[in-house]
């Protein structure tokens, strides 16, 4: 059964579920709450909903990106596999 916790994210209170994760859900709250602390920091005074907008965008982007950085490391190491076979069967004779 999953377990109810309690995180503050930009001085709201939020009640969660944790399941056996309650360590990780902490850790994505707070930095969720980093995030938004940081653009609030940066921005002329705006909404909540806005900064909680371009929070998830920030965080978006991250994501992407390393997305991104993941599918060309895949590629990288799938042309360099060919290329170990391709060697392979000509040293081989197959």
């Amino acid at each position: 059964m999953s377990e109810s916790i309690e995180v503050r994210i930009h001085g709201q209170l939020f009640k969660l579920r944790a399941g056996k994760e309650e360590a990780y859900v902490r850790e994505l709250a707070a930095h969720v709450d980093d995030v938004m602390k940081l653009i609030s920091q940066q921005s002329h005074p705006v909404s909540t909903e806005r900064i909680a907008i371009m929070a998830a965008l920030n965080v978006t982007d991250a994501l992407f990106q390393q997305k991104r950085r993941a599918d060309s490391d895949v590629r990288v190491v799938e042309e360099r596999i060919t290329r170990l076979v391709t060697l392979s069967d000509r040293l081989l004779g197959g």
